[in-house]
């Protein structure tokens, strides 16, 4: 089932195609779509504001919120930092472990 704003991004990818060249057969082809669905989705009018997804404030603790200053000055200092190393170097300084010892504890077991 596709979300409303799922929706809206086909939508957006398939009235691009179009404008870019595309026949609505060649676009139904390649989406694996009927063709009379394609249509509807290229004829249909964009909503006004583009929907948000659904908050998921609460669902799960951020207990990494202290560290993205630290992780912050990383990537200020060097832009191309890998994620590995960003991992690399919280496990050097125990933060990692601590974080996740943190997250077991709110969540329980993995």
């Amino acid at each position: 089932m596709i979300l409303h704003s799922e929706r809206w991004m086909e939508l957006r990818r398939y009235r691009s195609l179009f404008e870019a060249g595309m026949s609505i057969s060649e676009i139904a082809r390649e989406t694996g779509l009927n063709w009379r669905t394609v249509k509807k989705y290229i004829t249909a009018s964009p909503p006004v504001v583009v929907p948000k997804g659904t908050s998921r404030k609460g669902c799960i603790p951020q207990v990494i919120t202290e560290y993205i200053p630290v992780i912050d000055a990383w990537l200020r200092a060097d832009i191309a930092l890998k994620g590995t190393v960003i991992h690399e170097r919280l496990v050097e300084q125990s933060l990692l472990t601590e974080l996740t010892g943190r997250f077991a504890q709110a969540n329980g077991p993995l």
